[in-house]
């Protein structure tokens, strides 16, 4: 008895396993749709902190109850999410977004603060660690807030005296918040060693930075920086988490179809109390365009973007398009660095 038992024992296993396999046979559903909350959107500073954004989506279907991982994907419209700002959500279907981190996705994916652009959101989603699969997208259009981007700023060494507060012209900032800062300083100063000497002070957590190794480093807690030569008006590139710094000292022009695009004929004058390039008295034609170059050359220069906000220029990109003038006239041209990266700008009038 306790034989034939044994043997229906195993019998009634073999058949439980065989339901069991053909119950769970993977089969791929329709594919969960994304919804979003609110498009278009307008961020401000009055809702850094409130959730602004909602993305949600229905639970994935693979015939079976799954331990399913959805990962968010953002990108800027139009790039085939190319390089997309991943968020993992775990096996959860809805993701907030409070104002202030929805602007800085925003701004890191390409759209400019204080501008109106788009963004393609779509849902990865699987239950193996290889095998992935997509929803459609959803555009999202929404308006950036400009914000007070991280900055190092300007103190100044020997006896220099530099604002103590946030100013403009006296700081680099980080427009991708990756620790790279960027802008402009006219460094008035010429000291024994044929430099300027400064150091520069984090807003984000209050590290002094100053001199590394060598004048294209820097270490925290070191003494002066020494940028030359000077007096000199300079773009300074800084890296804080490679501790690096390069600096190039630049004269601007206007390059463009009124002097047949010439990187000499039409200098333009560093005014010290606006902190702003000028060239007054430009003629222009009507369908005239022209580009900011510096030193001769493009290497160092700035056109527009498709929302008309001045862009970088020179390599390796070589972005932008040329500035247009849409009235025959004779101008004053302002280019405004002053703000640091993030924050370039320029006036027609």
């Amino acid at each position: 008895m306790k034989k034939i038992i044994t043997i229906l024992t195993v019998a009634a296993l073999m058949t439980g396993c065989k339901k069991d396999l053909t119950n769970t046979v993977m089969r791929q559903g329709p594919a969960p749709v994304v919804s979003l909350s609110a498009s278009p959107l307008t961020l401000s500073e009055a809702t850094a902190k409130d959730t602004v954004e909602t993305i949600q989506w229905n639970a994935a279907d693979y015939g079976f109850s799954a331990a399913t991982a959805y990962t968010v994907e953002i990108a800027k419209a139009g790039t085939n999410f190319a390089a997309p700002k991943q968020v993992s959500n775990g096996s959860a279907t809805v993701l907030k977004y409070v104002g202030s981190n929805l602007n800085e996705a925003a701004i890191s994916l390409g759209i400019a603060p204080g501008t109106t652009g788009q963004l393609d959101i779509r849902v990865r989603y699987s239950v193996s660690d290889s095998v992935f699969s997509y929803t459609g997208k959803q555009t999202l259009q929404l308006t950036t807030y400009v914000v007070s981007l991280p900055a190092l700023l300007v103190q100044g060494g020997n006896g220099w005296t530099t604002p103590s507060t946030r100013t403009n012209g006296y700081l680099l900032t980080s427009v991708n918040y990756d620790g790279k800062y960027e802008g402009y300083l006219n460094l008035p100063n010429a000291d024994g060693w044929g430099g300027d000497a400064l150091k520069l002070i984090s807003t984000t957590d209050g590290t002094s930075y100053g001199w590394g190794t060598s004048s294209t480093t820097m270490s925290a807690g070191g003494g002066n920086l020494w940028l030359t030569p000077s007096p000199a008006y300079m773009k300074v590139n800084a890296d804080i988490n490679a501790l690096t710094i390069n600096y190039t000292a630049v004269k601007f022009y206007i390059s463009g179809d009124n002097n047949g695009w010439s990187t000499s004929a039409t200098p333009m004058t560093y005014d010290a109390t606006s902190k702003t390039w000028v060239a007054n008295n430009v003629s222009f034609t009507a369908g005239n365009a022209f580009v900011f170059t510096s030193n001769g050359s493009y290497d160092i220069s700035y056109k527009v973007d498709n929302d008309g906000k001045l862009t970088y220029a020179g390599p390796p990109g070589w972005a932008g398009k040329n500035i247009p003038v849409s009235t025959t006239g004779t101008y004053k041209v302002t280019l405004d660095l002053s703000g640091g990266d993030g924050n370039y700008k320029y006036k027609i009038e």
